[in-house]
């Protein structure tokens, strides 16, 4: 079986990349098919996560201009060489299934060069948070939006399958070509050696999204109440600055440790004692299948799409009102003062993961592409 991935980069640290590459490699690794992905802007960039030697990685370096509009000269007049260079490619490599993860051209342009071959459009982000960007913009970009949405899905309907990673973005989509399988989480996790630390992990981009200025607020009424406890959040992103500011003014009496984004995740989840996730929207976020993989707890907003359809509350984790500092901060305050929750949470949080294990997922996208097969 010969499998073609199209996305934009890989050299990120995000959700969508790592499984991403946990995909790529485990087709390899487990079904011995031979897979191709074909990036537009990896700018000589190595692939943040280990991907499997045997992986043909091809970047076509149209490199688009990130934060300026598509229909911008700047970037559409990249468009024929795209579209050219990606059509050889597809010619060339003749595979039985092509798999668009991008928001870009590439899944405009896709459909139009398959001849006959199957292609499946794999959607990782939240409807929800296209919802919030739409809260304060003018009637005309709203319209213009709107015209741009309607084209896009007419192109959709060229698809084989549009994939979401949960039933509520399947059932706000509602589309008919829609089928929905979910992300796995990494089994290769390294053993919990000795006791945990007195400190909450959190992992993610720096930006509004995450949510992480309301956790720094969350912090502030934690930090009150308890002593010999940290929060470190690990991540890279623009917002950096404003965060580590808005830290500095705190002068907190339990460490918030801001850190850049780190490779070994596995390792700081595994030294925890609990994850903490503030965001604002979420799809289908990786971490929580890491966290829970790693015998973690997870205290969470139960933002719109996301942990609630991972996590299992009272019993893995607890969920907290959306977007709500106080109750947030009540339940971290109830984990760091009962280790015997936490431990049995842990429990839990290792068998309820296992329902996203590799095996499963994966063999449901080899029963999708074999029952597509053109």
């Amino acid at each position: 079986m010969k499998i073609l991935y199209l996305t934009d980069q890989i050299h990120l640290h995000g959700g969508a990349e790592k499984i991403l590459i946990q995909k790529l490699n485990y087709w390899v690794e487990y079904f011995n098919y031979n897979v191709t992905l074909i990036t537009t802007e990896q700018r000589d960039k190595k692939p943040f996560f280990p991907l499997n030697k045997n992986v043909n990685l091809i970047d076509l370096k149209i490199n688009y201009i990130e934060g300026v509009s598509f229909f911008n000269p700047t970037n559409f007049l990249k468009l024929p060489n795209h579209y050219k260079m990606l059509k050889y490619e597809v010619e060339r490599l003749q595979p039985d299934a092509i798999f668009v993860i991008s928001r870009s051209y590439v899944r405009l342009l896709a459909p139009l060069i398959t001849n006959g071959i199957s292609i499946f459009n794999e959607y990782h982000t939240s409807y929800y948070s296209t919802k919030l960007s739409l809260e304060n913009v003018s009637i005309f970009k709203k319209i213009k939006i709107k015209l741009v949405d309607t084209f896009i899905s007419k192109i959709e309907t060229h698809y084989t399958k549009i994939i979401f990673l949960n039933q509520e973005e399947y059932d706000y989509y509602n589309l008919s070509n829609a089928v929905i399988i979910p992300n796995f989480f990494d089994e290769k996790v390294p053993e919990i050696l000795g006791e945990r630390k007195n400190s909450i992990v959190t992992l993610g981009r720096l930006c509004y999204q995450k949510g992480y200025d309301i956790l720094i607020d969350v912090w502030e009424i934690v930090d009150k109440k308890v002593e010999g406890w940290e929060l470190n959040i690990y991540g890279n992103g623009n917002d950096y600055e404003s965060l580590a500011q808005k830290i500095n003014d705190k002068k907190f009496r339990n460490p918030l440790n801001l850190r850049a984004a780190i490779n070994n995740i596995n390792e700081k989840l595994s030294e925890s004692s609990f994850y903490v996730m503030s965001s604002r929207y979420e799809t289908f976020p990786m971490v929580l299948l890491e966290a829970l993989s790693n015998k973690l707890p997870v205290v969470s907003f139960d933002s719109p799409t996301g942990a609630r359809n991972i996590l299992v509350n009272n019993e893995d984790s607890l969920l907290a009102e959306p977007n709500n500092i106080s109750d947030l901060a009540t339940k971290i305050l109830l984990l760091i003062n009962n280790r015997d929750l936490r431990e049995s949470m842990g429990v839990k949080a290792l068998s309820n993961v296992k329902r996203f294990s590799a095996m499963t997922v994966m063999n449901k996208w080899d029963d999708l592409i074999k029952s597509n097969k053109k």
